[in-house]
């Protein structure tokens, strides 16, 4: 063969390999999932994590901006967070408000205690002189880069605070988080995930069911649902109107994962997760019809809270989507027990 014709052979060669490369990014870029906020925020929290709780601070003040911010965003349940409630509290205290300097805010909880890792927009060596100044002593080495604050009931009391997930703190000035915990072992260990040396929680099995990245969220890890949800919590007579529900449904099968989120559009999506594709395929009739029910243990008829509702199933998934107006609140009575839709 020629010099020229070999040449030849590797300029189409290479040629042809540029097009499939470039056909490949494409087919990535299209088929592969580009993972949301709530996800990599999850992503932080301990693997063994069994309830989340998520709170879009950014997007919610595009949403709502005015003085009437934090009013506005419970009224409509947009809001899942667990220090909201003690935001100028926290504020007084050690300087700064999670309603309004954080991007977003994350919860996790598991047997071992829980978790809430913030993503700060303000300077956060402000923020640690603020609870240093507060009474948190200060870790002798990488104060800022993942060590455990020393804290504990007595310190966020005398701080004047109710926020036992704040007793113990740590920082990622290099992410620009805030991790808290309500104890100082459980964060250390959780500071593994967070600095990257331990693989965190998975939650895209629930929330690729989700057409849009939530506003706020609640989501049950694995059989956890079973057990915070269950109608057993609920009066007798309540479980008597539950089980005939379920019965008339069709019956149900336990759940592996339970989701709750609202999007920007007052969009609300369940997402139930089980065992197999097969179970998915049974309940997405009896989930449906438990939808049209009136939940005895909440006390909320589900035709009035959600409207225009559509189920699907998907793998191992039903997701259920629909409307909810302003006035409903759907993440209170969907996402705390007992709740008929989440029987098991």
């Amino acid at each position: 063969m020629s010099r020229r014709m070999n040449r030849r052979r590797v300029a189409v060669l290479t040629a042809l390999a540029v097009v499939v490369a470039g056909a490949a990014a494409v087919i990535g870029y299209v088929v592969w999932p580009r993972s949301t906020d709530f996800e990599k925020a999850a992503a932080l929290l301990p693997a063994d994590t069994l309830r989340v709780t998520w709170t879009d601070w950014d997007r919610l003040r595009d949403e709502f901006s005015g003085p009437d911010f934090v009013t506005n965003v419970q009224d409509r349940d947009l809001s899942v967070s667990s220090l909201a409630s003690s935001a100028q509290d926290i504020d007084d205290a050690v300087g700064f408000d999670p309603t309004t300097d954080a991007g977003w805010e994350i919860l996790g909880q598991g047997r071992d205690g829980m978790v809430v890792v913030l993503e700060l927009d303000v300077d956060l060596d402000d923020v640690a002189s603020g609870f240093e100044d507060a009474g948190w002593t200060r870790p002798s080495s990488d104060a800022m880069s993942g060590a455990v604050w020393g804290g504990g009931a007595d310190v966020v009391a005398g701080a004047g605070l109710v926020t036992p997930e704040l007793q113990f703190v740590a920082f990622d000035e290099e992410k620009g988080l805030l991790i808290g915990s309500d104890n100082a072992d459980h964060l250390e260990s959780s500071m593994d995930v967070v600095t990257g040396d331990t693989d965190g929680l998975d939650v895209t099995p629930l929330t690729d069911g989700l057409e849009q990245d939530p506003l706020d969220a609640t989501a049950f890890i694995d059989d956890y649902a079973c057990e915070a949800l269950d109608m057993s919590q609920a009066d007798e007579d309540a479980q008597s109107v539950a089980d005939g529900l379920v019965a008339e449904a069709g019956g149900v099968t336990p759940l592996n994962g339970y989701l709750v989120a609202l999007s920007a559009d007052r969009r609300l999506t369940v997402v139930f997760r089980f065992a197999d594709d097969e179970q998915a395929s049974h309940d997405e009739t009896s989930r449906a019809a438990l939808l049209t029910a009136e939940d005895p243990g909440q006390m909320v008829a589900y035709p009035e809270l959600v409207t225009s509702p559509r189920t699907s199933s998907d793998g191992d998934r039903v997701v259920i989507s629909g409307q909810v107006d302003d006035d409903s609140a759907p993440m209170a009575n969907l996402a705390s027990g007992p709740v008929l839709l989440a029987a098991c």
